[in-house]
């Protein structure tokens, strides 16, 4: 049962955050690293878990690794249906939005923060 080891892989408050933001979008460890406000190590510590789960994927640009929902993942419905619901209401991912909104209009205007990105940039 796929949706057990799913529910297991998030079952960890930094896991759970990390996919509630790719539910927005794909983003580099970098941008997560921004968002979240937890040191890179630990972010890939978990992605490596949620990929290995196969939660998330990954695609590579330049020198930098995009991450992101796997269709296996997000084609379960019920399962995406209740994150965004926790997502509505948990004060802690609440705040993750807010702060990815704001960082992605940052990024429209191409005043971007990210440190691997301004070195592509410039």
């Amino acid at each position: 049962m796929k949706s057990l080891l799913f529910l297991k892989s998030i079952s960890n408050n930094t896991k759970l955050r990390l996919v509630s933001l790719l539910l927005e979008n794909e983003l580099c460890v970098c941008e997560l690293e921004e968002i979240m406000n937890i040191r890179q190590v630990n972010i890939s510590k978990n992605l490596i878990s949620l990929k290995d789960s196969g939660i998330v994927g990954v695609r590579r640009e330049k020198q930098r690794a995009f991450y992101f929902l796997t269709e296996e993942f997000t084609s379960n419905k019920f399962l995406i249906e209740h994150i965004v619901e926790v997502k509505m209401k948990e004060e802690m991912l609440i705040n993750d939005q807010q702060v990815f909104l704001r960082h992605e209009e940052v990024k429209d205007q191409n005043v971007y923060v990210c440190n691997v990105f301004k070195n592509e940039v410039n």
